[in-house]
Parts: C-alpha cells; sequence; structure tokens
C-alpha cells in the first residue's frame, strides 16, 4: 500500500469491487475504516496473500467484511497454494512443485510438526530447474484428506520466515527463538492500526500506528507482550513501545511485521 489510505477508502468506494484481494495489513486497515462506518464496500470475497495474516486479523476482516477472507500462498519459485471452502489449511499445488518440509538439519519434519525451510522441486519451470532449493518459510504440513475432497497436501500453519525469527536471552545463558506468531497479541489490541518489532540487542523495539487519540495503548502493549515473551522463556524481556504516524513499507508495498536485529543495535535494558 503506497498510495495514503483515504485515498484507497475513496477509490474503492467508487469501484464497489465484488472481490477484494490485498496484503493482510492492507485488508486489515480497511477492515477498520469499514467497521468505523467510513468505508461502505460489502466485497462477496476477500483474500489475502504475501504476508503473515494473524489470527486477530482474520477476525477483524471477517466482522467487517461478513465473510471469512480466503487465504493465498505463493513463492518466486513456483509453489503455490490456496484455501478452499473449508478454510483449514492451504493446499499446495503439487501437481507443479513439489516441497519437502525439514528441520535445520535437513531432516524431514513429521506431519503436524514446524519445520525450518522449504525444499522445492519445479515440475513445470523447463527455463531454469530448480531440484530442493531452499527458501526460509516455516510451515507445518498436514497430508490427511482435506473435507472437500481435494488429496492435496496442506500448509496447516505459517510461522513466518526464518529470517523473520528473533533471538532473545533466556535462562542460563541460552538464547530463545521467537518465531513472528508470537506478536500476533500486539494486532489483537483494538487500538493497533499496525505494528512493526524490531530486534534491539536483548528484547524488542515495537513500532505502533495507534487509532485515534489512545494514549494508554503503548503501556498496556508492552506489559502484555513482556510477559508473552516471558512464557515462551525469555529472561526478563526488555520490551519498549514507540507511537509513530506511519510504518514505512517495502517498494511492492509489503509491511515486514517483524525486522531481526540489525548490528550494533544498543541494549534496551
Amino acid at each position: 500500500m503506497l498510495d495514503p489510505l483515504p485515498q484507497l477508502v475513496e477509490r474503492l468506494e467508487a469501484f464497489k469491487p465484488d472481490v477484494l484481494a490485498g496484503y493482510p495489513s492492507v485488508v486489515a486497515l480497511l477492515a477498520e475504516e469499514r467497521l468505523a462506518g467510513r468505508l461502505a464496500i460489502a466485497p462477496s470475497t476477500v483474500t489475502t496473500s504475501s504476508e503473515l495474516r494473524t489470527p486477530e486479523m482474520t477476525e477483524r476482516i471477517t466482522r467487517a467484511f461478513g465473510v471469512r477472507p480466503f487465504d493465498l500462498y505463493g513463492t518466486t519459485e513456483g509453489l503455490w497454494g490456496a484455501e478452499c471452502e473449508h478454510h483449514d489449511g492451504l493446499h499446495l499445488f503439487e501437481d507443479w512443485c513439489i516441497a519437502e518440509n525439514v528441520d535445520a538439519d535437513g531432516r524431514p519434519a513429521p506431519d503436524g510438526q514446524p519445520g525450518a525451510r522449504l525444499l522445492v522441486t519445479n515440475l513445470h519451470n523447463r527455463t531454469l530447474p530448480m531440484l530442493r532449493f531452499a527458501i526460509s518459510d516455516m510451515v507445518v504440513l498436514d497430508r490427511s484428506p482435506c473435507a472437500c475432497g481435494r488429496t492435496l497436501p496442506r500448509l496447516r500453519a505459517v510461522h513466518g520466515r526464518l529470517d523473520d525469527v528473533l533471538r532473545l536471552p533466556g535462562a542460563a545463558g541460552a538464547t530463545v527463538p521467537i518465531h513472528p506468531t508470537q506478536f500476533s497479541i500486539v494486532a489483537g489490541d483494538p487500538a493497533v492500526r499496525e505494528f512493526q518489532v524490531r530486534g534491539r540487542g536483548d528484547g524488542v523495539l515495537v513500532l505502533l500506528v495507534l487509532d485515534g487519540d489512545e494514549v494508554a495503548a503503548g503501556e498496556r502493549i508492552r506489559r502484555a507482550l513482556a510477559e508473552r515473551l516471558a512464557a515462551a522463556g525469555v529472561d526478563r524481556p526488555a520490551v519498549q513501545t514507540v507511537r509513530v504516524d506511519a510504518i514505512a513499507r517495502s517498494p511492492g508495498g509489503k509491511l515486514r511485521l517483524v525486522v531481526p536485529e540489525e548490528p550494533g543495535s544498543p541494549t534496551l535494558a
């Protein structure tokens, strides 16, 4: 989303789309506009792709538009997937690409257990064949039949990319991996319109775009996130929140929810 939100709302009001497709972070913002009465479109279908969609985002989008959004999964390496009408995982198009879910040592990850990366073998690209090409998506695979009758394997969960995992200090000098899904608690706060978590030494810095004149959200989110990180094994987690007017997106309009620690970042303790 590179255009200002009011301009998007104005264009959508004029176009009245039957299908709304976009990044989860953008569709969630549009859902807030719909709930606030500033957007009146009523699409029959909503789809999201290209970013991690948290359960809180899904609930907000469903409540705003009255339809449950379909999630799509795609990679430049050729692996694609989509939810069916049961919304019970993303069916992978394995007739086009073979996907192997493996752990950090390259061993097969059991069905129902998260892996560290996917190995993709592209069956249709004859110009640049790819055999067991590694992509750093952390997913849970399920090969049991779906209620829709399709037998394609499903992604039961997408935990983000391995590159987005933060490693924070735990007890006795150990480090604790914190997956992006741990930060869904931030998305669940009703005052949060957008957020980004940045690694900072021994803790995290959370940028918050808040709704209206909310003043207590920063401290509320700080306490809740510190409790979540402590429960995950982080030793005395340092959490700082900062309210901002906007968060920079990629040139393509994506919002990265988690930015790992940058070299030389100061600690927050």
